[in-house]
């Protein structure tokens, strides 16, 4: 869950603290981490700031539970940063613990600590509206440029449709030639409790001179994407089953979810 780089692994709270700070900027990741408490069996919290850190998709860390190492104990984990930027999209993301026990994972050279167990916890994936536009703007124009088009406006509309489903439809106003056409991508996206997401009833719509073009590049990727199953495991504690898993569309799009005993 959270990367640790040290000589050994930590036998004291200052040492996980510096392993913990020490593990993120070998990813060239800055943090702020606390670790409070008298031992690693009996902290009072492990906080980890991600505020303004910078991620990739090839952000890893190890995940083989060491046979050897001490058990942590803490009464509290958070992991929490606003924004987070992943990729060039500005995220919230919120992770937290009560009662919580930690392994430690791999080496003590590039390590990790995992969260194993608490008595409760609940996860956070958040990314506003125009943020969210903003990105799929900028692959609309990235892809666009391919055909020789250039994209003037892009816009989203979310419906949530329960729970875990919710209906989207992404338009694009782009420039062909002289004159100005619009393309829409709708379709419907239904996440499972093991946060499995999948997309289905994806149609394009529009002008018919823009959405004949566009489906000659695009249609091969929509079929690739209709019914296929993306998981987001990624988001959740290792090993942790998660229950009450939620998409919200209020001001962008959310993903909760809840773990733990109680």
């Amino acid at each position: 869950m959270l990367p640790l780089a040290a000589e050994k692994f930590p036998a004291t709270p200052d040492e996980l603290a510096a392993a913990l700070t020490a593990g993120f900027a070998a990813r060239g990741v800055a943090v702020e981490v606390e670790v409070n408490g008298p031992a690693l069996g009996a902290l009072g919290a492990v906080r980890v700031g991600l505020t303004g850190a910078r991620f990739t998709r090839g952000f890893r860390v190890a995940k083989t539970l060491a046979d050897d190492a001490a058990t942590v104990r803490a009464g509290r984990v958070e992991v929490s940063g606003a924004p987070v930027d992943f990729e060039g999209t500005p995220l919230t993301v919120r992770v937290e613990a009560a009662d919580a026990e930690l392994r430690f994972a791999g080496t003590p050279a590039d390590g990790a600590l995992v969260l194993t167990g608490a008595a409760r916890g609940s996860i956070s994936l958040a990314v506003t509206h125009g943020a969210l536009e903003a990105r799929l703007h900028q692959l609309a124009k990235s892809a666009a440029e391919k055909q020789g088009l250039e994209v003037k406006k892009t816009t989203l509309e979310l419906t949530a449709r329960g729970p875990r489903a919710l209906s989207f439809r992404c338009a694009v106003t782009a420039k062909m030639f002289v004159m100005s056409a619009d393309l829409s991508l709708s379709g419907s996206l239904d996440l499972d409790e093991q946060l499995n997401a999948r997309f289905s009833g994806l149609t394009l719509g529009g002008d018919a001179m823009i959405t004949k073009l566009a489906a000659s590049f695009v249609r091969p990727h929509l079929e690739k994407l209709e019914g296929r199953v993306v998981s987001l495991l990624a988001l959740a504690p290792d090993g942790l089953p998660l229950r009450d898993v939620e998409i919200a569309t209020h001001d962008g799009l959310e993903i909760r979810a809840k773990f733990g005993r109680g």
